[in-house]
């Protein structure tokens, strides 16, 4: 006994099979010989073979652009690429079925604007199916860029996170309220150092007023020194004076003058004075301001801390949600292919290429189908053409007949309505005379307590209606 594990004949069978059923024409049309085993449609049994291909090739193509979609939102964990896998092959299956209808819904024999209008929809379907199968093959061969596309758009995206999150908590605001308040403490600090704006006019006049007391102590000296010398010349002994008129008077005019002199030094010594009061004051305001400004540069940077604080927890929220984002797999990767078609014009040109690539390999099968008519073509427009005109065929009989019986069913309709107007109401007289019989039989045998004439009464009466109903009989 010998077991065969290939049998190759089977597996051709079952190629060939899948391939017609793809391409939606039977087998046994394809496979039709002649006496010699000759193919009798063999150009359209290769048409045929080859769409049945080529909607295979696209549906398998589909499916693993959908698995790989998939694959990427879920990172391509053990459980997500089971899943993305079984997804692929459902919507391979989908695929396969979608081609399938559009081969079946094409007529190769139809006019042109049926073959336009056709074209326009089958078209937008593959433009669809082309997107899903370019899209991962894109995706693949620009994968360091759309890595590093992502990493700009999440670096971009954290920037943005920190700064709303300070603006969220008013940490900028602040931040420039302490700009404001060291710029204002640093002022005050210098004033303090500083002079008061007077302090120039007020040293101006002191100095002057030194001036004056100076020049007028110098001539006063030298008007004294005369005035002590003419004292002297009047004979008076060093701190002895002779108590006469002249010398009095010399005595009170040096007096005089000495107190001028000192009261020039006084008027100096209050100028000095009031300057250094103005400077006095002028420090302890400014030091009152300073102390202000301290204070509240001190509230400023304590808000600051808190609101660094609130910053920080949301930045830390928003920055796991953000790298989560960037590690999605298809989201960033779209968002990153999005950006890289629109600034990149070489990228741009690929996916284009590809895209029309893909396209054009999928529009093969329509366009073929279409175009070309050839003999299985043919065969199959005749079988519908007779399947139609059998069917039309087989209505009409059954419309006819639906007719035909109509018609019986009101011939009998008519026919019982003209017995009806011809029995004129006799039947129904009968049938009431009939009615009235039985009632009276009836109480003829239940009337056992009647007298012998009412008997005999009844009896008559019955014999009567027996007589009149024979009548109608007769007459009917």
């Amino acid at each position: 006994m010998t077991i065969r594990f290939f049998d190759g004949h089977a597996c051709l069978q079952a190629g060939k099979s899948v391939l017609a059923l793809s391409a939606a024409v039977s087998l046994k049309v394809l496979d039709q010989q002649d006496s010699n085993g000759n193919y009798l449609y063999a150009r359209g049994r290769h048409k045929y073979f080859g769409i049945g291909a080529l909607v295979i090739f696209f549906a398998l193509f589909s499916g693993y652009g959908m698995a790989h979609m998939l694959a990427s939102m879920v990172n391509v964990s053990s459980s997500g690429a089971s899943g993305s896998i079984i997804a692929g092959c459902l919507w391979a299956m989908f695929q396969w079925c979608l081609e399938r209808q559009m081969i079946m819904s094409i007529h190769s024999d139809s006019s042109w604007v049926s073959k336009t209008i056709g074209i326009s929809w089958r078209s937008l379907l593959a433009l669809l199916s082309a997107i899903t199968m370019v899209y991962p093959f894109f995706v693949d061969s620009n994968r360091a860029e759309i890595d590093v596309r992502i990493g700009e758009m999440t670096r971009t995206r954290l920037i943005q996170n920190l700064q709303t999150a300070q603006a969220a908590t008013g940490l900028p605001v602040l931040q420039k309220s302490s700009t404001d308040l060291d710029e204002k403490l640093r002022k005050a600090e210098d004033a303090i150092l500083s002079d008061p704006p007077q302090l120039a006019e007020m040293r101006k006049q002191l100095h002057n007023c030194r001036d004056r007391a100076r020049e007028e102590e110098r001539k006063s000296m030298q008007q004294i020194a005369s005035w002590q010398q003419a004292l002297s010349g009047i004979g008076g002994i060093a701190g002895i004076t002779s108590i006469n008129p002249e010398t009095a008077l010399l005595q009170q005019k040096i007096t005089a003058m000495q107190n001028r002199i000192k009261a020039g030094k006084v008027r100096c010594q209050q100028y000095e004075q009031e300057i250094n009061n103005s400077l006095l004051t002028w420090k302890n305001e400014k030091l009152a301001d300073k102390a202000l400004v301290a204070t509240a540069l001190k509230q400023t940077q304590s808000s600051i801390s808190k609101a660094q604080e609130r910053s920080n927890v949301l930045e830390q929220k928003q920055t796991a949600k953000i790298e989560a984002a960037a590690a999605s797999g298809f989201a960033a990767d779209f968002a990153a292919t999005w950006q890289m078609l629109q600034d990149d014009q070489h990228r741009r040109l690929q996916f284009i290429w590809w895209l029309l690539w893909f396209l054009t390999i999928e529009m093969v099968a329509i366009i073929v189908k279409f175009s070309s008519h050839t003999d299985v073509d043919a065969k199959l427009n005749s079988d519908e053409e007779l399947v139609k005109f059998d069917i039309s065929q087989s209505t009409q009989m059954r419309r006819a007949e639906l007719a035909l019986r109509q018609l019986h069913h009101a011939m009998n309709i008519k026919g019982q309505q003209a017995a009806l107007q011809a029995d004129d109401g006799k039947s129904a007289a009968a049938l009431a005379t009939l009615q009235r019989l039985h009632e009276l039989e009836k109480q003829a045998g239940t009337g056992s307590g009647l007298s012998f004439e009412s008997q005999q009464m009844l009896q008559q009466t019955i014999s009567a209606i027996h007589a009149s109903f024979a009548r109608l009989l007769l007459v009917k």
